[in-house]
């Protein structure tokens, strides 16, 4: 029986030594790549191997939990893209190092934009900043799948560290409230806005 394995990186980046060492492991096991929302899926590999590809995955490699915070999307941002007004991966890496993994009720997406081109397609996330050029605007609550959606804006003009409390709350808040199968936008219309009267 065939399935496949989907890989994660440090917010969804691979470094080349990273997908050299990936892309051997595919051609070992007779995979092939595809990219999935939340990362690159090694797919067509025999059901038997799979937990001997995933042993040997490069430093760095893990594989995508299916239910927590699985997902963390960022563009290069202000300095690396001409079109960029924020700075994105000390607010990637923050979320990232600190988050993922996290159990929560259901899965947990997150988008970082530094402008509002979107790359990351963020307003679709759970939780999603988009830099402008005084800051970050928050939305929450955003979904694909079957019945789609933009997040709700519930803050504007954020600086980075106050981009950082923000997240630290909103994944507190839907660790501790949400309820099984429960994403964070049905999470905020049944509680609301938790920010709401925070000072950050």
């Amino acid at each position: 029986m065939k399935t496949s394995v989907i890989l994660h990186g440090l917010h969804n980046e691979f470094s080349l030594d990273q997908m050299k060492a990936c892309i051997s492991l595919a051609e070992k096991y007779g995979g092939s790549f595809r990219h999935v929302v939340t990362g690159i899926q090694i797919t067509g590999i025999e059901k038997d191997d799979k937990e001997q590809l995933i042993s040997e995955l490069p430093e760095g490699v893990t594989t995508v939990i299916h239910r927590g915070v699985n997902s963390l999307i960022a563009c290069v941002g202000k300095g690396k893209c001409k079109n960029g007004q924020m700075e994105t991966q000390d607010l990637a890496d923050y979320i990232e190092r600190k988050h993922y993994g996290r159990k929560t009720s259901h899965k947990c997406k997150i988008g970082i934009s530094g402008c509002g081109r979107n790359c990351p397609d963020a307003m679709v996330k759970d939780i999603a900043f988009i830099g402008t050029s005084q800051g970050f605007m928050l939305a929450v609550g955003g979904n694909t799948g079957m019945r789609p959606e933009a997040g709700q804006i519930l803050l504007r003009k954020l600086t980075i560290e106050q981009a950082k409390k923000a997240a630290d709350i909103l994944i507190d808040w839907y660790a501790e409230h949400g309820e099984p199968k429960e994403r964070m936008g049905k999470l905020l219309e049944r509680l609301g806005n938790p920010l709401e009267k925070i000072n950050l």
